[in-house]
């Protein structure tokens, strides 16, 4: 029988050496501004009950939900498709008395069983924030911001934030008296830019006449502050004016912080329809046909656990943001070893008291265990990366001495094997806690 191949699953990635190191960057990167705005890190557990993760789940995430069962309760178990809701039932269970607002972030992976897209994969990963306790605009705005600093972070260019607010859709929804099978074949229409079955479906609708219009024009309110302006006209009811209003107020308090011309306004927008109470965005870069990070406010969500707060929020996904960094050529850099110990004599003494001094410095150090020829060894060296090259037994170092070779600029020098454990600062200039 021929072996089987190893295969991974369908939507499953390995990050290899370099990549995982990029990811790392990428994550690192976004929990600095998260901490920076003074959010701090939530770790919640990759598996739950399944009925529990589907209180705070929309039902189509939750037909896509990874499950498994519980072999010692007979319970479905399900991996997290998103992390939301998890931390909503956190805070409605374990933080309801915590002064507010309550500011956390996380970095983590979450399963859906979906086809896989641009960029993104059955187990994909997020680095994201929810903010708890605050009702008013200055909390999207504080997100909105976040986001867009977060893309600073990456060293990100030519980027911008679709800014819109389901209730404005809904209030001209409620006003046509349209079921939910009505709406949702609109809201379809409207997500495919299908300007011909939108006319055809408002027809069928027959609402009143500037309901009609409102409706067939949502296509168009896309763009600045002139948005605003031409939606007024058609914000006829409670619902729609609040929201015109809620998202001309968050727009404002944008371009105080110096970042309107990064935030596009887009009132046709209907995705996160039934997951977004308040305003939401996508962060789009010039170039890639998804999103890489998006949010918005969700009042209604830790309502689903018995507790009615208000709460806002976004993600990035990593595995896009690393797509996107590539292809806009933003460097990362790769670092190897600080250290690399070549040792051609039996007594390994002087070669482990090196690797334990500098380590404790907090240097990395790799030593080469393979017998091997010299130049072997660096070439070795060269491909990982190494800063430094510390040659123990080398026919030019005496007793007590050591040969080092710095790899980045070709030198080499013959030191006291005494001086580098005894002030190896100065011998090596930037270690990283010398």
């Amino acid at each position: 029988m021929k072996p089987r191949l190893p295969q991974l699953p369908k939507g499953a990635r390995i990050y290899l050496p370099d990549e995982a190191e990029r990811k790392r960057h990428v994550e690192g990167a976004l929990l600095d501004v998260f901490r920076r705005w003074g959010y701090r890190e939530i770790v919640t557990p990759t598996f739950e009950y399944s009925d529990v993760l589907a209180t705070g789940t929309d039902e189509a995430v939750q037909s896509n939900m990874f499950t498994l069962v519980d072999r010692e309760t007979g319970r479905m178990l399900a991996l997290r498709p998103d992390i939301t809701p998890q931390i909503a039932r956190v805070v409605a269970t374990r933080l309801r008395d915590e002064p507010k607002p309550i500011r956390l972030g996380y970095v983590t992976n979450v399963f859906r069983y979906d086809e896989p897209r641009v960029s993104h994969y059955r187990e994909f990963y997020q680095a994201g924030v929810e903010l708890v306790g605050l009702d008013q605009p200055e909390a999207e705005v504080e997100i909105i911001a976040m986001a867009i600093e977060g893309l600073r972070a990456l060293g990100l260019e030519r980027f911008q934030i679709d800014l819109g607010h389901p209730d404005f859709v809904r209030g001209l929804l409620d006003e046509a008296k349209a079921d939910p099978a009505a709406g949702r074949e609109l809201r379809a229409a409207l997500a495919r830019k299908d300007g011909s079955t939108l006319e055809r479906l408002v027809a069928d609708l027959a609402p009143p006449a500037h309901v009609r219009d409102a409706l067939l024009a949502l296509p168009t309110l896309f763009g600045r502050e002139s948005v605003l302006e031409k939606a007024a006209g058609f914000a006829r009811n409670e619902r729609a004016s609040r929201a015109l209003a809620n998202l001309a107020e968050v727009y404002r308090l944008l371009k105080i912080y110096g970042l309107g011309e990064s935030v596009l306004l887009d009132l046709g927008e209907v995705r996160g329809f039934d997951y977004y109470s308040g305003t939401y965005f996508e962060a789009y870069v010039a170039g890639f046909g998804a999103a890489i990070a998006g949010g918005g406010r969700y009042d209604d969500m830790l309502g689903r656990f018995g507790y009615d707060c208000a709460a806002v929020g976004f993600a990035f996904d990593i595995g896009r943001a690393l797509s996107v960094m590539e292809g806009q050529g933003v460097a990362v850099t790769l670092p190897g070893p600080d250290f690399f110990i070549i040792d051609f004599t039996p007594d390994k003494t002087v070669a482990l008291s090196l690797a334990r001094r500098l380590r404790d410095l907090g240097a990395s150090v790799a030593r080469d265990i393979i017998s091997r020829g010299l130049d072997e060894s660096v070439a070795y060296a060269r491909a990982q990366r190494v800063r430094h090259v510390l040659v123990v037994g080398h026919a030019r170092a005496g007793a007590g001495e050591v040969l080092t070779m710095g790899l980045a600029d070709g030198s080499e020098r013959v030191l006291p094997v005494s001086e580098i454990l005894e002030h190896p600062e100065r011998v090596f200039g930037g270690l990283r806690h010398a």
